[in-house]
Protein backbone atom coordinates (compact mmCIF):
# COMPACT_ATOMS: atom_id res chain seq x y z
CA UNK A 1 0.00 0.00 0.00
CA UNK A 2 1.43 3.28 -0.71
CA UNK A 3 2.08 5.89 1.26
CA UNK A 4 0.55 8.86 -0.24
CA UNK A 5 -3.14 9.12 0.13
CA UNK A 6 -3.80 12.22 -1.38
CA UNK A 7 -2.27 14.02 -4.54
CA UNK A 8 -3.58 17.33 -6.07
CA UNK A 9 -2.63 18.47 -9.00
CA UNK A 10 -3.88 21.67 -10.82
CA UNK A 11 -7.27 21.73 -8.99
CA UNK A 12 -9.32 25.24 -10.62
CA UNK A 13 -12.57 26.01 -8.92
CA UNK A 14 -14.97 28.41 -10.53
CA UNK A 15 -19.09 29.68 -9.49
CA UNK A 16 -21.25 30.78 -12.09
CA UNK A 17 -22.53 34.06 -10.87
CA UNK A 18 -25.30 36.51 -12.36
CA UNK A 19 -22.08 39.11 -12.99
CA UNK A 20 -20.37 36.02 -15.02
CA UNK A 21 -17.39 33.75 -13.99
CA UNK A 22 -15.72 33.76 -10.53
CA UNK A 23 -12.41 31.59 -9.94
CA UNK A 24 -12.37 30.50 -6.37
CA UNK A 25 -9.50 28.19 -6.56
CA UNK A 26 -6.74 28.35 -8.80
CA UNK A 27 -4.14 25.87 -9.90
CA UNK A 28 -3.52 24.22 -6.46
CA UNK A 29 -1.16 21.20 -5.80
CA UNK A 30 -0.70 19.05 -2.69
CA UNK A 31 0.22 15.88 -1.92
CA UNK A 32 -0.55 14.77 1.66
CA UNK A 33 0.51 10.87 3.11
CA UNK A 34 -1.21 8.24 5.58
CA UNK A 35 -1.04 10.31 9.01
CA UNK A 36 0.14 13.43 8.03
CA UNK A 37 -1.66 16.44 9.44
CA UNK A 38 -1.62 19.89 6.63
CA UNK A 39 -2.50 22.63 8.18
CA UNK A 40 -4.77 25.07 5.26
CA UNK A 41 -4.81 28.84 6.45
CA UNK A 42 -5.62 32.00 4.76
CA UNK A 43 -8.80 35.18 5.02
CA UNK A 44 -12.38 34.52 3.95
CA UNK A 45 -12.34 33.63 0.23
CA UNK A 46 -9.16 32.46 0.46
CA UNK A 47 -10.31 29.06 -0.89
CA UNK A 48 -9.48 27.29 1.79
CA UNK A 49 -12.89 25.25 2.67
CA UNK A 50 -14.32 25.68 -1.42
CA UNK A 51 -11.13 23.57 -2.29
CA UNK A 52 -11.44 20.77 0.16
CA UNK A 53 -15.27 20.38 -0.21
CA UNK A 54 -15.03 20.03 -3.75
CA UNK A 55 -12.89 16.75 -3.27
CA UNK A 56 -16.53 15.37 -1.87
CA UNK A 57 -18.16 17.54 -4.66
CA UNK A 58 -19.98 19.25 -1.80
CA UNK A 59 -20.63 22.50 -3.88
CA UNK A 60 -23.39 23.88 -5.68
CA UNK A 61 -24.30 23.31 -9.20
CA UNK A 62 -23.33 26.67 -10.23
CA UNK A 63 -19.94 25.31 -9.38
CA UNK A 64 -17.04 24.10 -12.04
CA UNK A 65 -14.70 22.05 -10.39
CA UNK A 66 -11.90 20.73 -13.07
CA UNK A 67 -7.82 19.60 -12.53
CA UNK A 68 -5.62 17.55 -13.92
CA UNK A 69 -5.50 15.02 -11.40
CA UNK A 70 -6.94 14.23 -7.76
CA UNK A 71 -5.97 10.92 -7.14
CA UNK A 72 -7.45 9.46 -3.64
CA UNK A 73 -5.30 6.25 -2.40
CA UNK A 74 -7.86 4.82 0.29
CA UNK A 75 -7.10 1.47 1.90
CA UNK A 76 -8.77 -0.86 -0.71
CA UNK A 77 -8.72 1.57 -4.08
CA UNK A 78 -6.84 4.47 -5.94
CA UNK A 79 -9.63 6.74 -7.33
CA UNK A 80 -9.47 10.15 -9.05
CA UNK A 81 -12.13 11.75 -6.55
CA UNK A 82 -13.30 14.23 -9.49
CA UNK A 83 -13.80 11.53 -12.16
CA UNK A 84 -15.01 8.67 -10.21
CA UNK A 85 -18.88 7.54 -10.25
CA UNK A 86 -21.53 8.68 -7.72
CA UNK A 87 -21.93 5.45 -6.43
CA UNK A 88 -17.96 5.37 -5.16
CA UNK A 89 -17.93 8.60 -3.95
CA UNK A 90 -20.67 8.24 -1.95
CA UNK A 91 -18.86 4.91 -0.43
CA UNK A 92 -16.10 7.22 -0.11
CA UNK A 93 -17.89 9.77 1.95
CA UNK A 94 -19.80 7.66 3.96
CA UNK A 95 -16.90 5.42 4.92
CA UNK A 96 -13.50 6.33 4.18
CA UNK A 97 -13.32 10.49 3.32
CA UNK A 98 -14.90 12.68 6.96
CA UNK A 99 -15.58 15.90 7.68
CA UNK A 100 -15.74 18.14 10.81
CA UNK A 101 -17.42 21.02 9.92
CA UNK A 102 -17.38 24.54 11.78
CA UNK A 103 -20.77 24.83 13.62
CA UNK A 104 -21.73 21.84 15.31
CA UNK A 105 -25.00 22.65 16.65
CA UNK A 106 -26.31 22.90 13.38
CA UNK A 107 -24.18 19.73 12.24
CA UNK A 108 -26.34 17.94 14.54
CA UNK A 109 -29.44 16.44 14.17
CA UNK A 110 -31.61 18.11 17.11
CA UNK A 111 -34.06 15.39 18.01
CA UNK A 112 -31.25 12.30 18.14
CA UNK A 113 -29.32 11.60 21.06
CA UNK A 114 -25.55 12.28 20.63
CA UNK A 115 -25.06 8.65 20.75
CA UNK A 116 -27.50 7.65 18.25
CA UNK A 117 -26.25 9.84 15.76
CA UNK A 118 -22.62 8.15 16.34
CA UNK A 119 -24.30 4.92 16.49
CA UNK A 120 -26.10 5.15 12.98
CA UNK A 121 -23.00 5.82 11.49
CA UNK A 122 -21.30 3.04 12.78
CA UNK A 123 -24.48 0.39 11.36
CA UNK A 124 -24.42 1.22 8.44
CA UNK A 125 -21.48 -0.19 7.85
CA UNK A 126 -20.53 -2.88 10.18
CA UNK A 127 -22.83 -6.09 11.12
CA UNK A 128 -22.27 -5.26 14.98
CA UNK A 129 -25.50 -5.96 17.89
CA UNK A 130 -26.80 -2.79 19.32
CA UNK A 131 -24.82 -3.46 22.48
CA UNK A 132 -21.70 -3.76 20.80
CA UNK A 133 -22.19 -0.91 19.18
CA UNK A 134 -23.44 1.19 22.48
CA UNK A 135 -20.08 0.04 23.96
CA UNK A 136 -17.96 1.16 21.22
CA UNK A 137 -19.57 4.59 20.71
CA UNK A 138 -18.85 5.11 24.32
CA UNK A 139 -15.49 3.86 23.97
CA UNK A 140 -14.73 6.54 21.71
CA UNK A 141 -16.82 9.01 23.57
CA UNK A 142 -14.21 8.60 26.26
CA UNK A 143 -11.47 8.75 24.20
CA UNK A 144 -12.57 12.11 23.34
CA UNK A 145 -12.48 13.21 27.17
CA UNK A 146 -16.20 13.44 27.09
CA UNK A 147 -17.24 13.45 30.97
CA UNK A 148 -19.20 10.37 31.98
CA UNK A 149 -19.51 8.83 28.26
CA UNK A 150 -23.10 6.94 29.32
CA UNK A 151 -24.17 9.78 30.09
CA UNK A 152 -23.47 11.82 26.84
CA UNK A 153 -24.57 8.65 24.84
CA UNK A 154 -28.12 9.65 25.37
CA UNK A 155 -27.94 13.24 26.07
CA UNK A 156 -29.02 15.81 23.13
CA UNK A 157 -27.03 18.44 21.23
CA UNK A 158 -28.38 21.40 22.82
CA UNK A 159 -27.92 19.41 26.44
CA UNK A 160 -23.93 19.83 25.76
CA UNK A 161 -21.23 22.52 25.44
CA UNK A 162 -20.07 24.07 22.49
CA UNK A 163 -16.90 22.15 23.01
CA UNK A 164 -18.65 19.05 23.91
CA UNK A 165 -20.67 19.30 20.99
CA UNK A 166 -17.69 19.28 18.61
CA UNK A 167 -15.84 16.68 20.24
CA UNK A 168 -18.88 15.03 19.40
CA UNK A 169 -18.76 16.04 16.21
CA UNK A 170 -14.82 14.53 15.96
CA UNK A 171 -16.05 11.10 17.40
CA UNK A 172 -18.45 10.71 14.53
CA UNK A 173 -16.17 11.49 12.04
CA UNK A 174 -13.62 9.10 13.61
CA UNK A 175 -15.56 6.13 14.16
CA UNK A 176 -15.33 4.24 10.89
CA UNK A 177 -11.56 4.73 11.13
CA UNK A 178 -11.57 7.13 7.93
CA UNK A 179 -8.17 7.23 5.76
CA UNK A 180 -8.71 10.83 5.35
CA UNK A 181 -10.86 13.88 7.47
CA UNK A 182 -10.95 17.06 7.04
CA UNK A 183 -11.81 19.53 9.66
CA UNK A 184 -13.23 23.33 8.75
CA UNK A 185 -12.25 25.68 11.37
CA UNK A 186 -13.18 22.98 14.32
CA UNK A 187 -12.48 25.56 17.08
CA UNK A 188 -13.65 28.63 16.02
CA UNK A 189 -16.32 29.48 18.36
CA UNK A 190 -14.37 27.53 21.54
CA UNK A 191 -12.22 29.13 24.59
CA UNK A 192 -8.50 29.04 24.49
CA UNK A 193 -8.27 26.22 26.48
CA UNK A 194 -11.18 24.24 24.75
CA UNK A 195 -9.48 25.14 21.23
CA UNK A 196 -6.33 23.14 22.83
CA UNK A 197 -7.97 20.24 24.41
CA UNK A 198 -9.90 19.81 21.06
CA UNK A 199 -6.85 20.39 18.52
CA UNK A 200 -5.05 17.83 20.31
CA UNK A 201 -7.60 15.50 20.83
CA UNK A 202 -8.24 15.19 16.83
CA UNK A 203 -4.34 15.14 16.12
CA UNK A 204 -3.53 12.88 18.80
CA UNK A 205 -6.60 10.73 17.43
CA UNK A 206 -5.74 11.08 13.88
CA UNK A 207 -2.02 9.96 14.25
CA UNK A 208 -2.73 6.91 16.35
CA UNK A 209 -5.17 6.08 13.31
CA UNK A 210 -2.59 6.75 10.71
CA UNK A 211 -5.59 9.10 9.34
CA UNK A 212 -4.49 11.92 7.30
CA UNK A 213 -5.76 14.93 8.53
CA UNK A 214 -6.43 18.19 6.69
CA UNK A 215 -6.83 20.98 9.08
CA UNK A 216 -8.61 24.14 7.68
CA UNK A 217 -8.27 27.58 9.73
CA UNK A 218 -7.52 31.41 9.69
CA UNK A 219 -5.55 31.49 12.58
CA UNK A 220 -2.11 30.37 12.10
CA UNK A 221 -1.36 30.14 15.71
CA UNK A 222 -3.58 27.93 16.34
CA UNK A 223 -2.28 25.37 13.78
CA UNK A 224 1.27 25.87 13.74
CA UNK A 225 1.95 23.20 17.04
CA UNK A 226 -0.37 20.58 15.40
CA UNK A 227 0.49 20.18 11.97
CA UNK A 228 3.43 18.59 9.82
CA UNK A 229 3.10 20.96 6.68
CA UNK A 230 1.13 24.29 5.87
CA UNK A 231 -0.23 25.31 2.66
CA UNK A 232 -1.10 29.55 2.76
CA UNK A 233 -3.67 30.74 0.38
CA UNK A 234 -5.11 34.06 -1.08
CA UNK A 235 -7.76 34.97 -2.94
CA UNK A 236 -7.51 31.32 -4.75
CA UNK A 237 -3.97 31.42 -5.10
CA UNK A 238 -1.41 29.33 -2.90
CA UNK A 239 1.55 31.47 -1.24
CA UNK A 240 3.46 29.10 0.45
CA UNK A 241 3.03 25.35 1.22
CA UNK A 242 5.87 23.61 3.51
CA UNK A 243 6.76 22.30 6.62
CA UNK A 244 4.96 24.20 8.95
CA UNK A 245 7.77 25.29 11.38
CA UNK A 246 9.68 26.60 7.99
CA UNK A 247 6.53 28.34 6.93
CA UNK A 248 6.14 30.08 10.01
CA UNK A 249 9.55 31.05 11.66
CA UNK A 250 10.64 31.77 8.26
CA UNK A 251 8.26 32.70 5.58
CA UNK A 252 9.09 33.87 2.39
CA UNK A 253 5.94 34.65 0.84
CA UNK A 254 4.79 38.19 1.66
CA UNK A 255 1.07 37.44 2.05
CA UNK A 256 2.16 35.11 4.73
CA UNK A 257 4.28 37.22 6.37
CA UNK A 258 1.80 40.17 6.41
CA UNK A 259 -0.79 37.44 7.61
CA UNK A 260 1.42 36.63 10.77
CA UNK A 261 2.05 40.99 11.36
CA UNK A 262 -1.30 41.21 11.51
CA UNK A 263 -1.92 39.09 14.34
CA UNK A 264 -2.54 40.89 17.80
CA UNK A 265 -0.12 40.64 20.77
CA UNK A 266 0.70 41.71 24.51
CA UNK A 267 4.01 42.59 23.36
CA UNK A 268 2.15 45.12 20.54
CA UNK A 269 -0.47 46.92 22.35
CA UNK A 270 1.36 49.86 22.04
CA UNK A 271 0.66 50.00 18.17
CA UNK A 272 -1.89 50.71 15.57
CA UNK A 273 -2.20 46.84 13.99
CA UNK A 274 -1.23 46.59 10.19
CA UNK A 275 -3.63 45.21 8.34
CA UNK A 276 -2.60 43.08 4.67
CA UNK A 277 -4.16 46.01 2.89
CA UNK A 278 -1.24 48.31 4.49
CA UNK A 279 1.59 45.23 4.42
CA UNK A 280 1.08 44.46 0.22
CA UNK A 281 0.23 45.65 -3.07
CA UNK A 282 -0.78 43.59 -6.34
CA UNK A 283 1.06 44.21 -9.30
CA UNK A 284 -0.40 42.21 -12.39
CA UNK A 285 0.12 38.60 -10.73
CA UNK A 286 2.53 39.36 -8.20
CA UNK A 287 2.59 40.31 -4.37
CA UNK A 288 4.95 42.81 -3.37
CA UNK A 289 5.81 44.24 0.23
CA UNK A 290 5.22 47.75 1.11
CA UNK A 291 7.53 49.77 3.50
CA UNK A 292 5.28 49.96 6.54
CA UNK A 293 6.04 52.35 9.47
CA UNK A 294 4.53 51.39 12.69
CA UNK A 295 2.48 54.03 14.22
CA UNK A 296 2.54 53.84 18.00
CA UNK A 297 -0.87 54.85 19.58
CA UNK A 298 -1.27 58.28 20.95
CA UNK A 299 -0.89 57.95 25.27
CA UNK A 300 -4.09 57.57 27.21
CA UNK A 301 -4.52 58.43 30.73
CA UNK A 302 -7.07 56.48 32.22
CA UNK A 303 -9.25 58.27 34.66
CA UNK A 304 -9.52 57.57 38.27
CA UNK A 305 -13.53 57.86 38.36
CA UNK A 306 -15.38 54.61 38.19
CA UNK A 307 -17.94 54.53 35.58
CA UNK A 308 -19.86 51.42 36.97
CA UNK A 309 -18.98 49.42 40.37
CA UNK A 310 -20.35 45.67 40.66
CA UNK A 311 -20.78 45.11 44.03
CA UNK A 312 -21.72 41.29 45.69
CA UNK A 313 -23.45 40.18 42.49
CA UNK A 314 -24.76 36.85 42.52
CA UNK A 315 -26.70 34.66 39.75
CA UNK A 316 -28.73 31.04 39.70
CA UNK A 317 -30.04 29.95 37.09
CA UNK A 318 -34.07 28.28 37.56
CA UNK A 319 -34.22 24.39 37.86
CA UNK A 320 -29.98 24.04 38.25
CA UNK A 321 -29.69 23.69 42.48
CA UNK A 322 -26.86 24.67 44.47
CA UNK A 323 -25.22 26.10 40.93
CA UNK A 324 -24.51 29.63 40.81
CA UNK A 325 -23.60 31.38 37.41
CA UNK A 326 -22.03 33.93 39.53
CA UNK A 327 -20.54 34.12 42.64
CA UNK A 328 -19.79 37.55 44.76
CA UNK A 329 -18.38 39.49 41.88
CA UNK A 330 -16.95 42.58 42.88
CA UNK A 331 -15.14 44.73 40.56
CA UNK A 332 -14.99 48.61 38.61
CA UNK A 333 -14.95 49.76 35.56
CA UNK A 334 -13.05 52.65 34.68
CA UNK A 335 -13.88 56.26 33.15
CA UNK A 336 -12.30 55.24 29.80
CA UNK A 337 -10.85 51.81 30.46
CA UNK A 338 -11.27 48.45 28.59
CA UNK A 339 -11.66 45.62 31.17
CA UNK A 340 -11.35 42.21 29.35
CA UNK A 341 -13.23 39.88 31.01
CA UNK A 342 -11.77 35.82 30.37
CA UNK A 343 -12.24 32.27 31.26
CA UNK A 344 -13.28 28.77 29.90
CA UNK A 345 -16.98 28.22 28.53
CA UNK A 346 -19.10 28.40 31.56
CA UNK A 347 -17.14 30.69 33.50
CA UNK A 348 -19.78 32.93 33.21
CA UNK A 349 -18.78 35.91 31.25
CA UNK A 350 -21.54 35.80 29.09
CA UNK A 351 -24.09 35.68 31.87
CA UNK A 352 -22.02 38.62 33.48
CA UNK A 353 -22.87 40.77 30.56
CA UNK A 354 -26.29 40.15 30.35
CA UNK A 355 -26.58 40.99 33.98
CA UNK A 356 -24.96 44.48 33.24
CA UNK A 357 -26.91 45.15 29.59
CA UNK A 358 -30.18 44.56 32.23
CA UNK A 359 -31.37 41.25 29.87
CA UNK A 360 -30.71 38.99 33.44
CA UNK A 361 -31.68 40.13 36.55
CA UNK A 362 -29.39 39.13 39.44
CA UNK A 363 -30.01 37.06 42.43
CA UNK A 364 -27.88 39.51 44.95
CA UNK A 365 -25.68 42.37 44.36
CA UNK A 366 -26.02 45.81 42.84
CA UNK A 367 -24.52 47.43 39.33
CA UNK A 368 -23.98 51.45 40.76
CA UNK A 369 -23.44 53.49 38.35
CA UNK A 370 -21.58 56.96 38.85
CA UNK A 371 -23.59 58.92 36.82
CA UNK A 372 -27.14 57.54 39.00
CA UNK A 373 -28.47 54.98 36.35
CA UNK A 374 -29.52 53.12 38.36
CA UNK A 375 -33.06 53.89 38.14
CA UNK A 376 -33.59 54.29 34.98
CA UNK A 377 -35.75 52.39 32.71
CA UNK A 378 -35.08 49.90 30.09
CA UNK A 379 -35.07 52.24 27.37
CA UNK A 380 -33.01 55.30 29.16
CA UNK A 381 -30.72 52.48 30.54
CA UNK A 382 -30.06 51.34 26.86
CA UNK A 383 -28.75 55.16 25.96
CA UNK A 384 -26.10 55.34 28.30
CA UNK A 385 -25.03 51.08 28.12
CA UNK A 386 -24.35 49.58 24.78
CA UNK A 387 -23.99 45.77 23.32
CA UNK A 388 -22.06 44.66 20.20
CA UNK A 389 -22.79 41.20 19.62
CA UNK A 390 -20.09 38.53 17.93
CA UNK A 391 -22.70 37.42 14.69
CA UNK A 392 -23.40 41.39 13.36
CA UNK A 393 -24.77 39.24 10.49
CA UNK A 394 -27.42 37.25 12.94
CA UNK A 395 -27.93 41.06 14.59
CA UNK A 396 -28.76 43.34 11.66
CA UNK A 397 -32.35 43.30 10.22
CA UNK A 398 -31.75 41.72 6.56
CA UNK A 399 -34.66 43.61 5.47
CA UNK A 400 -33.61 46.84 6.90
CA UNK A 401 -31.14 49.01 5.27
CA UNK A 402 -28.04 50.59 6.69
CA UNK A 403 -29.06 53.81 7.21
CA UNK A 404 -32.89 52.73 7.83
CA UNK A 405 -31.21 50.29 11.06
CA UNK A 406 -29.55 53.31 12.54
CA UNK A 407 -32.41 55.27 12.32
CA UNK A 408 -34.38 53.36 13.59
CA UNK A 409 -32.69 53.20 16.71
CA UNK A 410 -32.65 57.22 16.76
CA UNK A 411 -36.37 57.43 16.23
CA UNK A 412 -36.51 54.77 19.47
CA UNK A 413 -34.62 57.59 21.38
CA UNK A 414 -35.82 60.67 19.86
CA UNK A 415 -32.06 61.52 18.88
CA UNK A 416 -31.55 64.49 16.57
CA UNK A 417 -34.04 66.29 14.28
CA UNK A 418 -35.66 64.21 11.74
CA UNK A 419 -34.48 66.98 8.97
CA UNK A 420 -30.84 65.48 10.15
CA UNK A 421 -30.93 61.93 10.67
CA UNK A 422 -29.68 61.36 7.34
CA UNK A 423 -26.68 63.35 7.61
CA UNK A 424 -26.02 62.32 11.54
CA UNK A 425 -25.89 58.58 9.92
CA UNK A 426 -23.75 59.60 7.66
CA UNK A 427 -21.57 60.64 10.10
CA UNK A 428 -21.50 57.65 11.99
CA UNK A 429 -21.14 55.58 9.15
CA UNK A 430 -17.76 57.84 8.10
CA UNK A 431 -16.43 57.45 11.94
CA UNK A 432 -16.26 53.33 11.08
CA UNK A 433 -14.34 53.54 8.04
CA UNK A 434 -17.37 53.39 5.58
CA UNK A 435 -19.09 55.53 3.19
CA UNK A 436 -22.07 57.78 3.43
CA UNK A 437 -23.54 55.65 0.90
CA UNK A 438 -23.42 52.66 2.29
CA UNK A 439 -26.45 53.37 4.26
CA UNK A 440 -28.72 52.41 0.94
CA UNK A 441 -27.44 49.10 1.07
CA UNK A 442 -28.31 45.94 3.02
CA UNK A 443 -26.49 43.60 5.49
CA UNK A 444 -25.92 40.84 3.23
CA UNK A 445 -23.86 43.37 0.47
CA UNK A 446 -20.94 43.81 3.36
CA UNK A 447 -18.07 41.64 4.83
CA UNK A 448 -18.25 40.35 7.78
CA UNK A 449 -15.52 42.70 8.91
CA UNK A 450 -17.78 45.48 7.33
CA UNK A 451 -20.81 44.83 8.85
CA UNK A 452 -19.41 43.95 12.23
CA UNK A 453 -18.56 48.60 11.95
CA UNK A 454 -22.19 48.91 11.09
CA UNK A 455 -22.87 47.11 14.47
CA UNK A 456 -20.78 49.74 16.28
CA UNK A 457 -21.67 52.76 14.11
CA UNK A 458 -25.44 51.64 15.37
CA UNK A 459 -23.63 51.17 19.47
CA UNK A 460 -22.42 54.61 18.75
CA UNK A 461 -26.00 56.14 17.56
CA UNK A 462 -26.94 56.83 21.25
CA UNK A 463 -23.65 58.21 22.75
CA UNK A 464 -23.23 55.53 25.37
CA UNK A 465 -20.89 55.62 28.18
CA UNK A 466 -19.83 52.04 27.90
CA UNK A 467 -19.83 49.43 25.32
CA UNK A 468 -20.34 45.37 26.02
CA UNK A 469 -17.82 43.76 23.15
CA UNK A 470 -18.90 40.21 23.62
CA UNK A 471 -16.63 38.14 21.31
CA UNK A 472 -17.05 40.43 18.63
CA UNK A 473 -14.01 40.08 16.90
CA UNK A 474 -14.02 36.21 16.94
CA UNK A 475 -15.18 34.84 13.89
CA UNK A 476 -13.24 37.70 12.13
CA UNK A 477 -10.55 37.20 9.80
CA UNK A 478 -6.97 38.27 11.46
CA UNK A 479 -6.81 41.18 8.93
CA UNK A 480 -10.60 42.24 9.67
CA UNK A 481 -10.18 41.66 13.35
CA UNK A 482 -6.72 43.84 13.30
CA UNK A 483 -9.03 46.72 11.44
CA UNK A 484 -11.92 46.46 13.68
CA UNK A 485 -9.58 46.44 16.74
CA UNK A 486 -7.77 49.39 15.67
CA UNK A 487 -11.19 51.22 15.06
CA UNK A 488 -12.38 50.38 18.95
CA UNK A 489 -9.60 51.83 20.05
CA UNK A 490 -9.51 55.08 18.22
CA UNK A 491 -13.19 55.31 19.01
CA UNK A 492 -12.55 54.65 22.42
CA UNK A 493 -9.88 57.72 22.55
CA UNK A 494 -12.06 60.22 20.74
CA UNK A 495 -14.89 59.57 23.19
CA UNK A 496 -13.69 58.49 26.29
CA UNK A 497 -15.72 55.33 26.14
CA UNK A 498 -15.47 52.57 28.56
CA UNK A 499 -15.36 49.01 27.30
CA UNK A 500 -16.56 45.70 28.87
CA UNK A 501 -14.60 43.35 26.51
CA UNK A 502 -15.46 39.29 26.35
CA UNK A 503 -13.03 36.87 24.30
CA UNK A 504 -11.66 33.85 24.05
CA UNK A 505 -9.15 35.14 22.32
CA UNK A 506 -5.68 35.68 24.84
CA UNK A 507 -3.80 37.16 21.98
CA UNK A 508 -6.86 40.13 21.59
CA UNK A 509 -7.50 40.45 25.13
CA UNK A 510 -3.76 40.97 26.17
CA UNK A 511 -4.11 43.48 23.00
CA UNK A 512 -6.82 45.74 24.10
CA UNK A 513 -7.24 45.38 27.85
CA UNK A 514 -6.17 48.15 30.74
CA UNK A 515 -6.92 45.71 33.17
CA UNK A 516 -7.80 41.64 32.93
CA UNK A 517 -10.52 39.74 34.92
CA UNK A 518 -10.07 35.99 34.45
CA UNK A 519 -13.42 34.10 35.71
CA UNK A 520 -13.77 30.55 36.51
CA UNK A 521 -16.94 28.74 37.45
CA UNK A 522 -18.51 32.48 38.02
CA UNK A 523 -16.04 33.37 40.70
CA UNK A 524 -13.30 36.10 39.97
CA UNK A 525 -9.63 34.18 39.74
CA UNK A 526 -7.93 37.08 39.00
CA UNK A 527 -7.66 40.91 38.79
CA UNK A 528 -5.17 43.08 37.55
CA UNK A 529 -3.51 45.37 34.94
CA UNK A 530 -2.66 43.28 31.73
CA UNK A 531 1.10 43.78 32.02
CA UNK A 532 0.95 42.32 35.55
CA UNK A 533 -1.52 39.43 34.62
CA UNK A 534 0.91 38.91 31.44
CA UNK A 535 4.42 39.30 32.93
CA UNK A 536 3.28 37.91 36.67
CA UNK A 537 0.03 35.63 36.85
CA UNK A 538 -0.60 35.30 40.30
CA UNK A 539 -3.31 31.92 40.09
CA UNK A 540 -2.11 28.61 39.12
CA UNK A 541 -5.02 28.78 37.03
CA UNK A 542 -3.78 32.38 35.15
CA UNK A 543 -0.70 31.14 34.51
CA UNK A 544 -2.60 27.65 32.86
CA UNK A 545 -4.76 29.89 30.60
CA UNK A 546 -2.10 32.50 29.51
CA UNK A 547 1.04 29.90 29.20
CA UNK A 548 0.87 29.63 25.23
CA UNK A 549 0.45 33.33 24.72
CA UNK A 550 3.29 34.46 27.24
CA UNK A 551 6.14 31.89 26.23
CA UNK A 552 5.63 32.96 22.43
Amino acid sequence: MSDELLHIEGLNVAFETASGSFEAVKKLNLTLKRGEILAIVGESGSGKSVSMKALGRLLGPNSRVTAAEVRYSATDQTVDLLKCSEQELRALRSSSLAYVFQEPMSALHPLITCGEQVAEAIQAHRDLSKKEVRKEVEQLFAEMKLPEPTSVYDAYPHELSGGQRQRIMIALALCNDPDLLIADEPTTALDTVLQRTVIELLTESCRKRSTGLILISHDIDLVKDHSDSCLVMYRGDMMEYGPTRDVVSTPKNPYTKALIKCRPNYRNRDFVLPTVDRLLIQEGETLKELDYEQKTLPPRELSEQSVCTIKDLELSYPGKRNHKALKGLNFDIQQGETLGIVGESGSGKSTLAKVVIRLLHADKGAIEFQFGWEGLKRKEYASKVQMIFQDPFSSLNPNLTVGETITEVLKVHNICAKGKRKEYVAELLEEVGLNASDAEKYPHEFSGGQRQRISIARALAVEPAMIICDESVAALDVSVQAQVLNLLKKIQRDRDLSYLFITHDLHVVSYISDRILVLKEGEIVELSKTETIMEAPESEYSKTLFAGVIEE
